[in-house]
């Protein structure tokens, strides 16, 4: 699936002008899950995002951040922590307790960012982290092995 014309132009400074990276599926359920993924990621990596055994190497935590600011620390991250190794990370967004509404803002941002701006192409898949994790207040991403 092409990436949507708008997407384009916020990619170019981060990603590599050499490589375009196909933007990751992306699905929305009512209950507020989120999952984005790959074509053709493995069932056992989907799988494991949801187990609640789970243990991240690395965490980042966007409380009090706009959604501006919240992207670029998610660009931040997920490029170094797959520079070092590490695989299977969270990224707390909060659940929109304090925001104005109490809707939750930056989910929705951070989630089009690993599926679809600069941060995708570190991301193989990603989900509403197991609750032990933070449940519907953040995404647990799995890390691609190489880039």
């Amino acid at each position: 699936m092409p990436a949507p014309a708008s997407d384009s132009t916020t990619t170019s400074s981060a990603a590599s002008p050499a490589r375009q990276v196909e933007p990751l599926v992306l699905e929305r359920e009512s209950n507020g899950l989120v999952l984005g993924k790959r074509n053709g990621t493995h069932r056992s990596i989907l799988d494991a995002l949801e187990d609640p055994r789970l243990e991240v190497q690395a965490e980042c935590d966007l409380h009090g951040q706009t959604a501006r600011e919240a992207d670029r620390e998610v660009l931040r991250f997920v490029r170094e922590c797959q520079q070092k190794g590490k695989r299977w990370v969270l990224i707390i967004v909060g659940k929109g307790l304090h925001s104005a509404g109490g809707k939750a803002t930056l989910k929705t941002s951070v989630a089009n960012a690993l599926a679809k701006r600069a941060p995708a192409r570190y991301v193989l898949a990603f989900r509403t982290a197991p609750r032990h994790l933070g449940g519907t207040g953040a995404l647990v991403a799995r890390l691609v092995d190489r880039l």
